[in-house]
């Protein structure tokens, strides 16, 4: 049964690596039990069941997630407008992220699970090869859901082995913030951001001042996956790739990799940026900070400076990119009848007309590259918190961490390899070699 305890062994380290990162955010699962091999897409065809939005002969679906405060209202104001307007109660079920990660596990042992659930997109390759998620092929091609409206980044983690289960719900990414009071002070256009590697480099040198104790450009420098998850970016900007098309074997270790690695080395050995715990923008010593979107509803609520955002820097001759979290929701009923009603309500949360309104509420960045496009929320966005823009305009660029189970275990061991080049212990180079076989053990093992 190697796919449940892979799936136990890679959810636990999740936990430690994305805790923070999720929703309100910054950021695996199930098995038809008795039914399904492990790891086995479902057999349920959609057209099993008559069952349609409104016409269910299912009452009740539960509903578990992990969506606290503001998002945590919502979600709950839509699952009662859902149940008002179809007769089919979806009961919501908080869990914190930890301990939905626990139930989630108990589940794929035979426990007790949701009818569906919304989850950690990082999650979802453990899930989908658990065996009690259920593949939604047969029921996206029986309904009116636009899939290709998703962006493909967001939809594709949810593919294994030629299955679809799940369907994206939220997400965010991430991009620049800089200390408009601070680059006023440094000489520098507060109305003028950097938009490429050298201009970066250029601003963290003029904006640092290591007399005050303040660094030019923030970079997330101690081990776990913020330090990969950030590195990312870079890497991808500079035309690299953190694994091979097949997901079987490191692909940092690279002539773009040891670029990107080589840039943040020169901007610590610069003093536009240093070695530092992470948190140094927001205390004001910090000129810049690539940081998620959901910064901006949290320090526009209590500005602790005026300050901007902007499209993250990349090289001249590289390309726009960035990393994404969020949230995946993906059915685990085992009943055809309650599968068909999950995936319905499924559907209606994913729908454009409901995810402007979700997106508008909650800060969350659109899914569908409709929902980016639509001027009502663009409106929104411009007239009520224009800094969301950048994010909202740069979805389309953003990337996902591999699709593997054993992520955590990869973004762990390649961080701890890049931190001491960080540190000047090893050179760009003999860390990515270093990180390169790290990973690889993992991957083959």
């Amino acid at each position: 049964m190697r796919p449940l305890r892979v799936m136990a062994v890679t959810l636990a380290l999740v936990v430690a690596a994305c805790a923070g990162e999720s929703g309100g955010e910054t950021t695996s699962i199930p098995d038809p039990a008795a039914t399904t091999e492990p790891g086995a897409p479902s057999t349920t065809e959609a057209d099993e069941t008559t069952s349609t939005t409104g016409e269910s002969a299912v009452e009740s679906l539960t509903f578990w997630h992990y969506w606290d405060g503001l998002n945590g209202e919502v979600i709950t104001e839509l699952a009662d407008r859902y149940s008002t307007e179809t007769g089919v109660a979806v009961e919501p079920a908080f869990f914190g992220y930890g301990d939905l990660l626990t139930k989630l596990q108990t589940s794929a042992g035979g426990g007790e699970k949701p009818d569906l659930a919304v989850a950690d997109l990082v999650w979802m390759p453990a899930l989908a090869r658990s065996g009690t998620v259920v593949a939604l092929d047969d029921f996206i091609a029986a309904s009116d859901v636009d899939a290709d409206d998703f962006y493909p980044e967001l939809l594709d983690i949810n593919r294994y082995d030629g299955g679809l289960y799940g369907l994206p719900v939220s997400t965010n990414n991430l991009e620049l913030f800089y200390n408009k009071e601070l680059f006023e002070a440094a000489g520098l256009d507060p109305e003028a951001p950097p938009t490429n590697w050298d201009e970066l480099s250029e601003a963290a040198g003029a904006c640092a001042d290591p007399s005050a104790g303040r660094t030019g450009m923030e970079l997330f420098t101690e081990p776990g996956e913020g330090l990969t998850w950030q590195f990312q970016v870079y890497l991808w900007q500079a035309g690299g790739e953190f694994l091979n098309e097949d997901l079987t074997a490191a692909a940092f270790n690279s002539p773009e990799g040891e670029a990107a690695l080589q840039y943040w080395i020169d901007l610590i050995d610069s003093g536009g940026s240093g070695v530092a715990p992470w948190g140094q923008f927001g205390q004001g010593a910090a000129c810049m900070v690539m940081d998620g979107s959901w910064m901006v509803g949290i320090w526009s609520a209590e500005p602790p400076f005026e300050f901007g955002t902007a499209s993250m820097p990349y090289p001249a001759d590289g390309t726009m990119a960035t990393n994404m979290g969020g949230e995946q929701g993906f059915v685990m009923a085992e009943d055809p009848a309650a599968q068909q009603a999950a995936f319905d309500f499924l559907a209606w949360l994913t729908s454009p007309e409901i995810q402007v309104e979700w997106d508008q509420r909650t800060g969350f960045m659109p899914v569908r590259a409709s929902v980016a496009e639509d001027p009502a929320y663009l409106e929104h966005i411009e007239t009520t918190e224009p800094r969301y823009l950048p994010f909202v305009e740069n979805q389309q660029f953003a990337r996902s961490r591999p699709a593997v189970p054993e992520y955590s275990e990869l973004s762990d061991v390649f961080s701890r390899e890049l931190e001491a080049a960080l540190l000047g212990e090893a050179t760009a180079a003999e860390a990515l070699a270093a990180a390169e076989t790290a990973v690889n053990s993992i991957l083959g093992g």
